[in-house]
Parts: C-alpha cells; structure tokens; sequence
C-alpha cells in the first residue's frame, strides 16, 4: 500500500473535526482529514452559535463569515411546542435572547451547520490542511509515538497507509474509533430503539416569522409517527425540515412521507415536494458520554465523545470547542515545549463538562418534547450565563490555588478569577477605542498585568525565552496602553493591582498571582501548565 505521513490525522469532517484542522491550521500544523461521505453535510443539523464559540472562531478569523452566513432576522428564532406548523400553539418559547454583553464581546450568531461546516473547511484548507471525502478511516493501531492507519477510498477501492503523531476521532456517533480503542460510554437510554427520520421538502407555508433567522417547531399530535415530530427552517426560503421517530423495520413510503409533512404543517392539501430523505438510528441512546476523551495517541472530539439531544442547541458548539480546546494542547506538543501531560489534560477538563452539557440537553428534552420523562434524576436547567461561561475545570492544565473549594460551575457575574475558570470578559480601552480583555487571547499564552507591575513583562519574556513558547504580556490600568475605565480589572481576576495572571490560548486562566512577589514563579507556573 502507498505510505504517507501527517502530523496528525482526523478522522471526520463534521463540526468537531474540521474545527480541530483550522485550530491546528492556526498553530501551523498541517491536519489530514478523512471523510467517509462524498462531501459536507447537505442537512442543516445544529443550527446557532454562543459567544464564546463566536470569540473561539474569531481567534481564526471566521466570525464574520459565520455572521454573513446567518439567515437574516433576530438570532434566538422561534421556537414553540404545536400541534402543527400552522395550528394551535401550545407552548411558546419565544423570547428576546438572553443579554450576555456583560459576560463577553461577541454576537450570538445563527448560522447552519450546512453553511458552518463550509466555512471551517474553508478556513482549514487555507491554513494547511488536506480534506479527503469518500475515504474511510478501516483500522488504526498505535506503535511507539505515533499512529498507523490504514485508509479506504470507497470510489476507488484503493488502500493506503497513514503514519501520524496523533489521531483525532471525530467521526460522529456512528463512527468507529470509540470501539476500536475499547472505551466504554455511559449515559441515559430510551425504552426502546428507534429509528429518526430527517425528511428535507419544500412548501408554500403561511407562516409568519417575526423576523427570526429561523423556527423551531415542536410538535405534538397523535396521527404525527410516534405521536410528535419537530419541523425546522433551512437556510432556503420555502424549504424546511422534519424529524419524526420510527420502530426498527418501519418504511415509510413515498406518499406516506408527504402525509407526514401534511399533517405535521396542518395544511391537509399542502403540495409538497420531497428534496432528501435521510435516517440515523442512536441505538436507543439519549444521551452519550465516553469514560474517557483520551487513549494514549488517540483523542475523541464532539459526537464520537459526546452524544446528547439536540434541544437546547449546545451539542455543535461542544464540538467547535472541543476543536478549540484541543488543537493548542496537540500543536505544543509536537513542538516539543509540552509533555505528554498537555494532550492529557484535554479529558479532564472536557469531559465533565461534557457529562454536565449532556443532562442539561435531556433536561431541555424533557421538557419540550417528553414530559413523561420527567423523574427526579432530571437536572434542573442551568442559567444561560452560567451555563455558557462558568464552567470550572476540577482539573487539568492549570495551576490550582490550595485550599479551594472548586464547584463544577460559578455565577460569571461575580467571576472567582481562579486557575481552570474563563479568563472573564472586562471591558478595556485602548487610544479611546473599546476593547474586551477577551480580544487579547490567542494562539500565543497571554500575561495580563496590574498598574502597578510592569516588572512582569520582563518575567514573561525571560520564561518565554526559556521554554520556547510565545508569551504576550498586557498592562491594564495606570499610564499603559491599555485603559481599565470602570477599575474592574483587579477585581474580576482576583488580584492586586501589582499581581498578574497567566491565560492560556484558549482564554482559560492557567495561574494568577496577587502581587509582583509571584514573579519568579510565573516561569514554574508556565512549565507545570504544559506538562
């Protein structure tokens, strides 16, 4: 078989793994992915984007593409529990979408994964990477310090052999790298097994959209299959989605499909017409958790780590993350600054949060959808805010304070500052211009200082310098560039205004000090951090 190499080989085209090319592209460290479907996804599947996955893409330089991708309208959409498209509503869930200006710099955004999935592969061909389709990931074993894999081109039939440092698996919840590496998962189940269908049609609907980018119909009514079904917008105007469920071995026909579209819009003689039929089957699984994202030289991103109802619309931005956090950990690594310690440190910090993310989607499940699921083991659905931006790491990659006490989410309105939590978002100026504290991070480790310590840019240089790493060093407050107007800075971090904080390239605090005694520590700080 012809050989080749790669530094590191994803296996998926989806969200999760064309995030992982574009981040690692960002790094420079050229990706090989792997696709086994002849092209990106023609459905539009998870549709929206939170802020921080807005300032994540920024840090690549995608934000605005995801913004001029969006269907125009107001970003939160309408979403209401019906008994069909055009009939009685239920329940309504339209709402102004929630203010979270406070807590970060970026929009709210409402782009497709149909249309996101382009612009990631875009963006990830331009900073280095090589995207194959219809090309099947058949095996892999690992050797010593790295990974060979044997690839399949479904057009062809031919084989070839692939030598990386690391392999991604981020071919979704049917993919095989899970299994392959005997990693079990944990999770909720149904009953029983189904079978969903995603039927893509076009149809002349009355339907008046309040000017939202999109609508999410929830629908309850016995002669719908299963007794429910959901409809959703595309990005086509006139065209639209709907996703119902089947027993295993029920087949639908044709004009059974167009009964179906029928009676979910409330339109008995609505003309129709079929534009994609699509099936996935879960097993009966809800929700999905693997017992661990990491196998020696093999990592799992998005589906293939997580699966969880789509309600509540976090499992494509869990993905993007996933990329987000992952590819910095892997591009340190090959650069030979970090040890085997960093990559490491992706599945304790991702994957509680992947457990936590999973209930929280069940919980919005239940409660749009299957209200006699509800028990007591049904997690009580978080604040938005806090769901989106207080997230603290128990673990990882980060230096923790001794003596804390360290819940698994804190209210972003009071930020601790503490290692493992968001860098928080502060409203700075620089030459009278606006500036988020966010805006400041990116590929490189970031320092942020008090006033009163300007010694600490030295300090960054000197560790940078010895461990070969980029380090950027800002000074907030005083006489320096930048400005700190409403004197929040110290506070939100949780130091003096001689202290500093060390910021990783994926906005997490690594390690803080309160005053300028820490400096010869900020060196010990660094290496720790990169294992």
């Amino acid at each position: 078989m012809p050989m080749e190499s790669a530094p590191v080989l994803v296996a998926g085209a989806g969200l999760a793994g064309l995030s992982t090319a574009m981040f690692l592209g960002l790094h420079g460290v050229p990706a090989l992915v792997v696709e086994r479907h002849a092209g990106l996804s023609t459905q539009p599947k998870a549709r929206g984007q939170t802020p921080p996955t807005m300032e994540a893409l920024a840090t690549a330089g995608v934000a605005e593409r995801f913004l001029e991708a969006a269907p125009p309208g107001r970003t939160e959409g309408i979403i209401v529990i019906a008994e069909s498209v055009t009939g009685r509503a239920l329940h309504d869930f339209v709402q102004t979408a929630p203010d979270l200006s406070d807590f970060s710099p970026a929009p709210m955004a409402a782009t497709s994964q149909e249309r996101a999935e382009r612009i990631l592969a875009e963006r990830a061909v331009e900073l280095g990477a090589e995207i194959r389709f219809s090309t099947t990931l058949e095996s892999f074993r690992q050797e010593g310090d790295g990974v060979v894999a044997t690839l399949l081109d479904t057009a062809t039939g031919r084989r070839r052999t692939v030598t990386s440092r690391y392999l991604v698996g981020a071919d979704g919840h049917k993919g095989t790298t899970r299994d392959a590496l005997g990693i079990p998962a944990h999770g909720r189940t149904s009953s029983r097994p189904v079978r969903t269908l995603f039927l893509q049609f076009e149809a002349d609907l009355d339907v008046a959209f309040e000017n939202a980018a999109f609508g999410l119909y929830y629908l309850r009514d016995p002669a719908l299959p299963s007794g429910s079904a959901t409809v959703v917008t595309t990005d086509h105007p006139g065209r639209y989605v709907v996703s119902c469920v089947f027993d295993p071995g029920e087949e639908p026909g044709r004009d059974d499909l167009a009964d179906i579209v029928r009676t979910a819009c409330g339109v008995p003689d609505l003309e129709v017409a079929i534009v994609d039929v699509a099936w996935s089957s879960s097993g009966g699984r809800l929700t999905r958790v693997a017992d661990t994202f990491h196998s020696g030289r093999v990592l799992l991103a998005g589906d293939a780590a997580h699966l969880m109802p789509p309600a509540g619309g976090q499992g494509g931005n869990a993905a993007v993350m996933d990329g987000y956090h992952l590819a910095w950990r892997l591009a340190y690594t090959l650069a030979g600054v970090a040890g085997p310690g960093l990559v490491a440190s992706y599945d304790a910090e991702r994957r509680p949060f992947a457990d936590a993310l999973a209930e929280q989607q069940y919980a919005n499940m239940v409660q749009r959808q299957a209200p006699q699921l509800r028990d007591d083991t049904v997690a009580e659905i978080l604040d938005p805010a806090v769901g989106l931006f207080g997230y603290v790491c128990p673990s990882g990659a980060f230096v923790r304070e001794p003596g804390e006490e360290r819940p698994l989410f804190e209210d972003p309105a009071s930020p601790s500052g503490r290692p493992g939590t968001r860098a928080p978002h502060v409203r700075l100026s620089r030459d009278g211009v606006p500036v988020s504290t966010r805006d400041l991070f990116g590929p490189a480790f970031t320092v942020l200082a008090g006033a009163e310590g300007p010694a600490w840019e030295k300090a960054a240089t000197e560790a940078a310098r010895n461990l070969r790493v980029a380090v950027e060093t800002h000074v907030v407050g005083g006489p320096s560039v930048l400005g700190d107007p409403d004197g929040r800075f110290p506070a939100a971090y949780g130091i003096t205004a001689a202290g500093a904080v060390l910021v990783r390239p994926d906005g997490i605090i690594a390690w803080r000090s309160s005053g300028d005694a820490g400096l010869p520590e900020l060196e010990g700080a660094l290496r720790s951090v990169l294992g």
